[in-house]
């Protein structure tokens, strides 16, 4: 399991991370990324996390604004405010957040935390999913999420209904790490999720929440297959 922390005060964080440690030795290895604040590059790297452990009150940007965005660009990621603002509570129902740890941390609150987040995170590592390498970061895309996948020059971006991301692969090296079907190419710089069209056109496919992906005569037939497979 990958948790990211983000605490600015030193104190508070060495605490937390010898409670992560001591859950550590008895249960599993964690992947930990501590950050005493939230960063371009922490905005940026946040697709790999099963979970964050996020202090509310942080510099730069603070920790209710990195969860929204947080929550908008990552449906499955599971927020756990630490906080000594039992006030704020509320505001973290927006982010739908999965917790809320007061401080002073106490070992046996964030163990039962750390132990419900290993369990879900067992169960949601069942659903089918794709990485991809973006420099030292690797984001993890569920395939339900994807829309479709668009050639620019020598990359890929990938586009979900939040975000559009982009990497240094071909798209067909992107094609082999998907499942065909669902996943065809329906032009040469495009692949789509089958699963995502809801109507097709001449030259066109129209995908759930209004977007579109251009379609060739080239590609008519696995398009069709793809789809009629999704009927069977």
């Amino acid at each position: 399991m990958n948790l990211l922390v983000v605490e600015d005060n030193p104190r508070d964080m060495q605490e937390l991370l010898n409670l992560l440690h001591g859950w550590e030795e008895q249960n599993q290895p964690l992947g930990i990324r501590a950050e005493s604040c939230i960063t371009a590059d922490t905005m940026q790297a946040f697709q790999g996390y099963d979970a964050v452990l996020l202090d509310i009150e942080t510099p730069g940007i603070d920790g209710m604004a990195f969860a929204r965005r947080l929550r908008a660009c990552n449906s499955r990621i599971d927020i756990i405010f630490v906080t000594c603002h039992t006030d704020l509570v509320m505001d973290g129902f927006s982010v739908h957040a999965a917790g809320f740890l007061p401080k002073p941390v106490e070992q046996k609150q964030l163990w039962e935390t750390l132990d419900f987040l290993a369990k879900r995170s067992i169960s949601r590592r069942a659903d089918a999913c794709v990485t991809f390498k973006r420099g030292t970061a690797c984001d993890r895309y569920y395939y339900d999420d994807i829309l479709y996948i668009e050639a620019r020059l020598h990359n890929i971006v990938v586009v979900t209904p939040q975000t559009r991301q982009k990497y240094n692969l071909s798209l067909t090296q992107a094609l082999e790490n998907l499942p065909q079907p669902p996943f065809v190419r329906c032009h040469r710089s495009y692949i789509v999720n089958t699963t995502k069209v809801t109507a097709v056109e001449k030259d066109a496919l129209l995908l759930a929440g209004g977007g579109k992906a251009p379609t060739t005569p080239t590609y008519s037939t696995a398009i069709q297959r793809a789809l009629l497979a999704l009927k069977a």
